[in-house]
């Protein structure tokens, strides 16, 4: 009898996810696409929204009027089918290039941990790094080595596919009970895969909460190109204690995911940069930057393999900038690949950078939805 209601209480937290991924497709994207789309000459609707400065506390981009940040994730049920709905108008092709790992990348190089550049300087998956770090009683074959761990992917797809969920959540703060409510891992795992967390990334920690103990004292902690972000709430806590706890730990914890957060305005930068030079190309008139999503940039461009190069080549040169000191490093460097997503958004043909016309032609022509 226990057993028969483990099982449908599962059953109805399966549902109710999944109706919670079609209630905001209903309430959210469909609505958009209905009544604030503007449907021009050229026969396709276009959505219009609004990009803010200073929108979020890590001075990333937000968009509002409508939010053209708010996509569903990748890999969930609906994502591909709203991606269908985006496609070029005839002549061009939409576009975009993502940062690989930037936050990854970033917290790495910043906070200078040894388990998270060694990595990265080896070769080795950081998915599986993750997984065999969180969960080594569960793959006892896998031994530390760099084909060993890598292997993972194949041998342990679903505790690889795990770690993501942990990490993601750890990395912002989650605690054991994060993980147990989000995955719904029960409370003894759930502290051993914290544990192993922290361990594995006890340098990360260190730096974070130096950062933090210092926006105790000064009230703000240090951003991304000079950013600051205030923390009145710390500080008066150490000043008097009137603060609760709770607001205290709130506002740590704030500040705490801005500061790698904050290296978000890479995407920026990269995304100046690339346009100051399609200005003064001969290409003014053939490249338009269209959306900015973390850290990704969107552009709709000419449907010809010369822009396709132009484009190829300048703007993962502008994504790879690496000049603030704490992103200087022999081997880890910041990268990006150029995506043409046809015939929508929903298929996308990745063309390797520095690819010559001729490449570009035959990665296109392969990559043909079929």
């Amino acid at each position: 009898m226990k057993r028969k209601h483990a099982v449908l209480t599962a059953r109805l937290l399966h549902l109710l996810i999944k109706y919670s991924e079609v209630s905001k497709i209903l309430s959210t994207f469909l609505p958009a696409f209905l009544h604030k789309s503007i449907l021009k000459s050229d026969g396709i609707n276009y959505l219009h929204g609004n990009f803010n400065l200073n929108g979020t506390i890590s001075m990333r981009l937000s968009s509002s009027k409508v939010n053209l940040q708010n996509i569903p994730s990748t890999g969930t049920q609906y994502a591909k089918l709203i991606k269908e709905c985006f496609v070029a108008a005839p002549g061009w092709i939409f576009c975009g290039a993502d940062f690989n790992a930037l936050e990854a990348v970033a917290g790495a190089l910043v906070t200078k941990d040894p388990n998270k550049l060694d990595p990265m300087c080896k070769g080795i998956d950081s998915h599986c790094w993750n997984a065999f770090a969180y969960y080594p009683q569960l793959m006892p074959d896998i031994t530390k080595t760099k084909e060993s761990i890598n292997s993972i992917k194949i041998k342990y797809p679903d505790l690889r596919q795990a770690s993501k969920t942990v990490t993601f959540a750890a990395n912002y703060f989650g605690t054991y009970r994060t993980f147990m409510e989000n995955s719904g891992i029960p409370e003894k795992e759930a502290k051993q895969i914290e544990a192993n967390f922290h361990k594995l990334y006890a340098a990360t920690d260190n730096w974070n909460n130096a950062m933090l103990d210092k926006a105790g004292s000064c009230g703000y902690v240090d951003l991304a190109f000079g950013g600051r972000l205030r923390t009145p709430i710390l500080a008066q806590t150490i000043a008097n204690t009137r603060s609760t706890p709770y607001e205290a730990t709130a506002e740590r914890r704030s500040a705490g995911n801005a500061l790698i957060q904050s290296y978000g305005l890479l995407t920026n930068r990269a995304a100046i940069e690339f346009q100051e030079r399609a200005l003064a190309s001969k290409y003014a008139l053939d490249i338009k930057i269209v959306a900015l999503i973390h850290d990704a940039i969107y552009l709709v461009i000419k449907d010809d393999v010369h822009v396709v190069k132009w484009v190829n080549d300048n703007l993962i040169s502008c994504m790879e900038w690496d000049d603030l000191p704490e992103l200087k490093h022999p081997t880890v460097k910041l990268g990006a690949s150029l995506e043409l997503f046809y015939p929508h958004w929903g298929h996308s043909i990745e063309i390797p950078n520095n690819a010559s016309i001729q490449e570009i032609k035959q990665h296109c022509h392969q990559g043909e939805d079929p």
